[in-house]
């Protein structure tokens, strides 16, 4: 009688383990983590063309391609007029604000197109000499507050409240320095650019650096550069939209405008501010073509930098980042649409190694 009593114990202990068992929930199969997202390529819709290598300068042309550009909304196309033009017919005036405060200036646009204006863009006249601050767009028939980098330390007089431009755009590590630093940095560039240039003056102002850009100072240089560029084929130039520069094999600055038209205002300005930069260095011995890594990889130091509003008007937004090597400072149409907006290119795009 007691083994069958053992069996029948034990075969009940047996289904109570099984049941329980069933009874015991499965584990939830893990969820794979999301893909990450696809990161936009900042050349997207351009080609790199063949280096081109001017004693301690290379330029690396930058062309529209159609054919690798993504699906996003393109900018309305916009007729600007760029500073020099704008001045040149009186339809700009800039002058000291009521205040006369040393980082900003009155921008009086009086012509019905807009203008646009790139950092570093050198003024003359006023209480001292200054450079634009900020990438953006002046609306048309407007009046804007516009940032300015004062670039004569040494003087604050009433000889005028105006200014005139100096048809000049100031080197690359000064636009940089207008871009992602202080009135400080900007007067201590100013300071080593004179003594390199051997334009040491009173004032310490960059107007003599300026006007080498125009005097025939730098004809030798520019005269190889353009050479050089002249013999890039006729369908590569009605193309271009702007420039990688290295200096001495290392990438200094990236310059991209959204149409070849804009480009074209301005690739003169910009090739001289080049030379600038370059005329004071001795060229290495070992100097390679710019790759397209080393030009990603400059880019993408300042993509990975969170994005900050720089400054706004109602015709655009310029917003910049700060990588660890390397600053963005670039320019958007405002649009009635944000989401629009937000995918539209930017009009321009400058990355400036700091």
């Amino acid at each position: 009688m007691l083994r069958p009593a053992i069996r029948l114990l034990a075969l009940s202990l047996c289904v109570a383990g099984v049941a329980a068992y069933a009874e015991t929930p499965k584990p939830a199969p893990k969820t794979p983590p999301p893909a990450p997202a696809k990161k936009a390529d900042p050349l997207a819709g351009t080609k790199l063309l063949t280096p081109i290598q001017v004693d301690s300068l290379t330029l690396t042309p930058i062309v529209a391609d159609p054919k690798t550009a993504t699906a996003a909304a393109p900018t309305p196309q916009v007729d600007v007029l760029v500073l020099d033009e704008a001045m040149a017919s009186k339809k700009v005036r800039i002058k000291e604000i009521e205040s006369e405060s040393v980082n900003n200036l009155t921008f009086i646009n009086k012509s019905e197109q807009p203008v646009f204006i790139l950092a570093g863009e050198v003024i003359i006249g006023g209480k001292q000499d200054r450079i634009i601050g900020t990438n953006t767009i002046i609306p048309p028939s407007s009046t804007q507050t516009v940032p300015v980098f004062c670039v004569e330390h040494g003087r604050w007089d009433n000889s005028s409240k105006e200014f005139t431009t100096a048809k000049a755009l100031a080197h690359g590590r000064l636009r940089g320095k207008a871009s992602f630093t202080t009135q400080s940095e900007v007067w201590n560039e100013v300071s080593e650019k004179n003594a390199a240039r051997k334009t040491k003056n009173g004032t310490d102002t960059y107007r003599q650096v300026a006007q080498q850009q125009s005097d025939g100072s730098l004809k030798t240089w520019q005269k190889k550069v353009d050479d050089a560029l002249g013999k890039l084929p006729a369908a590569d130039r009605s193309k271009m939209i702007g420039y990688v520069v290295a200096l001495n094999g290392k990438v200094a600055t990236v310059d991209m405008f959204q149409s070849p038209t804009l480009f074209k205002k301005l690739e003169a300005k910009l090739l001289k501010s080049y030379v600038t930069e370059a005329v004071d260095l001795v060229a290495a011995k070992d100097i390679k073509p710019t790759t397209s890594k080393q030009v990603y990889d400059f880019i993408d130091d300042a993509e990975s930098a969170a994005e900050e509003e720089a400054y706004s008007t109602r015709a655009a937004k310029a917003y910049k980042k700060s990588g660890k090597s390397t600053g963005k400072a670039a320019v958007k149409m405002q649009m009635s649409d944000p989401a629009a907006a937000e995918a539209a290119p930017s009009v321009y795009q400058n990355y400036q190694a700091k």
